[in-house]
């Protein structure tokens, strides 16, 4: 652009001027490299992403792999859902990890059982999470065994048998064990809760879980001596929660790799079936080289513990009763430190 002879003054006034008028004129600028928008083929971008305010779909623009991970991530109906969002989304639910979780669908008799077939039908796996209430192995054993053996199972690394509180009908029924189908997941579970199942010497003698790094047994009866095998084949077990269980009276802990332990005991008022079996009330620390916090739940009953080896354990949380330190005897009536037992 050629500018008039003159002085400064008027050379800035001109050029002022000029670019003015040519700002007025020229089309929007578009945006800078820095700043654009990933360009996204209209037909797999929903029409109000465009239409309605101008911004694109930027997440539907992301590797399959990762709106995969992102999928399994949601609860099982908001998963499903994803499929209506757009045409590139409608494949993504198939191909993701399956996460299900039977408590966030309703429960009408057998309808679940039905939604349940469907979506482990429909999908071909892998398997993320599973989740169903553990009443389902008493009422419900066959139908769970085939979910179990289901290829939309395959690689399952979350897997519960979650206690349901509502259901008190249910309680006094024989506890039953998980069907042998379980344990086929063995080489890939990270994450286990098995709530009102009987878990016998036959069940985990042989069972090796080398990923696991949550264990919780809620209302379990197991035996001292499968409960030691157990954890002895954890390998890599960091949380351990000991929830109302029974069958034991002495939980004995021998673990490289753990780092949380958080109890409960059984009230003695408790007037179930369960009362028979022999109940949890000492707990003994003996080689625990990673161990850091011991946590109580509640402080209505007295736990006997005994810590021999546990050099890096910090935290002991709402501990009732008396505790033994190496040769060193404390009576300890600990209740606030820490109330809540949390798995990591």
């Amino acid at each position: 652009m050629e500018m008039e002879p003159g002085g400064p003054s008027s050379k800035k006034v001109k050029s002022a001027a000029v670019n003015s008028r040519q700002e007025a004129q020229a089309p929007p600028t578009p945006a800078s490299p820095a700043t654009e928008a990933p360009c996204l083929d209209p037909a797999e971008t929903p029409p109000a992403a465009d239409e309605d305010d101008g911004r694109v779909d930027r997440i539907s623009n992301l590797p399959d792999p990762i709106l995969g991970e992102i999928v399994s991530l949601l609860r099982t109906k908001d998963g499903a859902r994803t499929q209506i969002l757009a045409s590139r989304w409608r494949h993504i639910w198939r191909t993701a990890p399956l996460n299900l979780d039977c408590r966030r669908l309703p429960d009408e008799e057998h309808g679940l059982t039905g939604v349940v077939s469907r979506i482990i039908s429909a999908h071909p796996g892998p398997g993320r999470r599973l989740r169903i209430p553990a009443y389902y192995l008493q009422d419900r054993a066959a139908t769970v065994d085939a979910w179990l053996r289901s290829p939309a199972l395959d690689q399952l690394q979350e897997l519960e048998f979650c206690h349901v509180s509502n259901y008190r009908p249910r309680l006094l029924r024989p506890l039953a064990p998980p069907p042998a189908s379980t344990f086929r997941f063995s080489p890939t579970l990270r994450v286990v809760t098995i709530g009102r199942c009987l878990l016998p010497d036959s069940t985990v003698q042989g069972l090796h879980l080398p990923q696991l790094k949550q264990l919780a047994l809620e209302r379990v009866s197991i035996s001292e001596g499968t409960l030691c095998g157990l954890i002895a084949r954890c390998p890599a077990l960091e949380c351990l929660l000991i929830y109302y269980s029974f069958g034991f009276q002495c939980a004995r802990i021998n673990s490289l790799s753990l780092i949380s332990i958080g109890v409960r005991l059984r009230h003695r008022y408790l007037s179930d079936h369960e009362t028979d079996e022999p109940q949890f009330r000492e707990l003994i620390i003996e080689n625990a080289p990673s161990l850091e916090r011991l946590l109580r739940v509640d402080i209505l009953d007295g736990l006997h513990v005994s810590i021999i080896s546990a050099p890096k354990l910090e935290t002991l949380g709402s501990l009732h009763g008396e505790m033994y330190l190496s040769s060193s005897i404390l009576q300890v009536g600990v209740s606030s430190l820490l109330l809540a037992f949390s798995m990591l």
